[in-house]
């Protein structure tokens, strides 16, 4: 699933991503309705859970923030 935007992305898009699944897909979501959007990838660092490995992996397989890849 490339060309997926962390700002747009339903929670079902990001339970589907590698590494992610329904608890962090929530996290995302919630921290989205929060804040408004995902400003950079520092904003995702932030969430719980959201590793280092998670972020790696959502950055290669073509994830974007903002419309902005890593």
């Amino acid at each position: 699933m490339n060309n997926l935007d962390l700002n747009f992305a339903t929670e079902q898009d990001l339970e589907r991503m590698p590494g992610l699944g329904k608890d962090h897909a929530k996290r995302l979501i919630d921290f989205r309705r929060q804040t408004g959007t995902f400003k950079s990838w520092d904003d995702v660092k932030k969430i719980p859970g959201i590793s280092p490995e998670i972020l790696n992996t959502l950055k290669k397989s073509g994830v974007t923030v903002g419309g902005k890849a890593a």
